[in-house]
């Protein structure tokens, strides 16, 4: 099995080197961001003992930027409980190494290709007392390195379930892989029991995305997105607003009527892609206006009478949610319904399409009654409607949003705990 698996990595990074050369922008980025990183980390170990920073490195590893959200906080968490200790920060792919602007580690970089001669010259670069791999991050080659070389190894805010990979019928070699871990770490119960029924142990302590996002809601913003913000809430002046995160076609044809009845409210509309053609076509729409085509400097200049904000900008999104009375998440329609944590953070009942299986954190909040859960596009204009005329349901709903995310908070700190236990 460990031959099929390295003839399918070679054959994966041949694909991925052709398409750089073809032109294609991430695997571009993927291909020429590895080269040199035997230097890069060399001159990293160099700067952490110019700084006293000598003792063996912490090596932190996410896939991209989503799975940076959980990882993160237990980052955070590392360092404020080991000061002196060197950290390392690695990514498979672009998204992670582009989207984060400011961190704790001590050096950002990717991770090569798990090959075996790679990963040989990967350990042997520096001295790793701990690998935290963050959910899904599973790389034989390295785990398998890194423990030879007495490193502890260690699975973070994973979540498993029967049927799904690595928990599937063709996951045993996988599995086996799982028991060369120092300490496996899940999100939830549920997750422990399937792992279990494999012959597995595995230790709750949750998911660090609760701390992450209840971190963006109690923070104060980076100044250019505070003026944006403020922006915001000088074009909805009084009305209550409706938000409409990480948006798809699906979600504006539902909701673009949706004021119709409505006087009180506004629509603030954030497309998941916002360079999408048809965020062309929604800005069209007579009663909406794009975000970046009508102010860029004083809050008071040219506000728009439109009810309905294009939100054609990142990075704001996250904070927007504590302008809000009500929020929609999008992607029900389509691979998965998008972040349901960061409007939860701010106490805002929850409105979504039916792509949910797998993301326990939503069922918890629809068991709660903090989020809904809508079939169809019209049904979720109809909820979404019940919700803006019942003030008092939508209250209790937010309420309950907030609470859970209170209740499941710490995870970063009971993982930071667990892997200093196995010390």
């Amino acid at each position: 099995m460990l031959t099929a698996y390295r003839i399918v990595i070679v054959v994966l990074t041949a694909g991925l080197r052709l398409a750089a050369a073809c032109g294609h922008t991430k695997a571009r980025a993927a291909w020429h961001g590895r080269k040199g990183w035997a230097k890069r980390i060399q001159q990293a170990v160099q700067a952490a003992r110019a700084q006293g920073r000598t003792e063996p490195w912490m090596h932190i590893h996410c896939a991209s930027l989503g799975e940076y959200e959980q990882g993160a906080p237990v980052l955070k968490q590392w360092r404020e409980r080991h000061p002196d200790q060197p950290i390392l920060l690695t990514f498979f792919s672009p998204s992670g190494i582009e989207g984060v602007q400011e961190s704790q580690a001590d050096h950002v970089d990717y991770l090569p290709f798990d090959q075996p001669r790679a990963m040989r010259k990967w350990v042997g670069a520096l001295e790793v007392s701990d690998l935290i791999l963050v959910k899904y991050e599973l790389w034989p080659e390295l785990i398998r390195r890194y423990v030879d070389s007495g490193t502890r190894v260690h699975l973070v805010a994973a979540r498993f379930d029967h049927g799904r990979h690595p928990m599937g019928w063709m996951g045993q070699w996988m599995r086996r892989q799982l028991g060369l871990l120092t300490t496996l770490q899940v999100q939830d119960a549920a997750s422990a029991e399937v792992a279990r029924s494999s012959g597995i142990n595995a230790e709750v302590t949750g998911d660090p995305r609760v701390d992450q996002v209840r971190k963006t809601a109690q923070s104060t913003p980076p100044l250019n997105t505070a003026h944006a913000l403020e922006q915001i809430r000088t074009w909805a002046g009084g009305r209550r607003l409706l938000v409409v995160g990480s948006a798809w076609p699906p979600e504006w044809r539902a909701l673009a009527d949706i004021l119709d009845g409505h006087d009180q409210w506004a629509v603030l509309c954030a497309p998941h892609d916002i360079n999408g053609r048809h965020v062309d076509g929604w800005s069209q729409h007579p009663d909406a206006v794009r975000f970046s085509s009508w102010n860029s400097g004083e809050v008071s200049a040219a506000m728009p009478s439109s009810s309905i904000l294009i939100l054609d900008r990142i990075g704001i999104l996250k904070y927007a949610y504590g302008l809000g009375d009500l929020a929609v998440v999008g992607g029900g329609w389509g691979q998965g319904v998008h972040n349901v944590l960061e409007p939860a953070a701010f106490g805002l009942p929850v409105l979504f399409g039916p792509a949910v299986a797998g993301f326990r954190e939503i069922e918890a909040l629809i068991q709660c009654g903090a989020a809904r859960m809508c079939k169809t596009p019209s049904d979720l204009a109809r909820c979404t409607s019940d919700w803006m005329m019942e003030a008092e349901n939508r209250a209790k709903a937010g309420a309950q949003a907030a609470q859970w995310l209170n209740t499941h908070g710490g995870a970063a700190l009971r993982i930071a705990k667990a892997i200093e236990a196995a010390r």
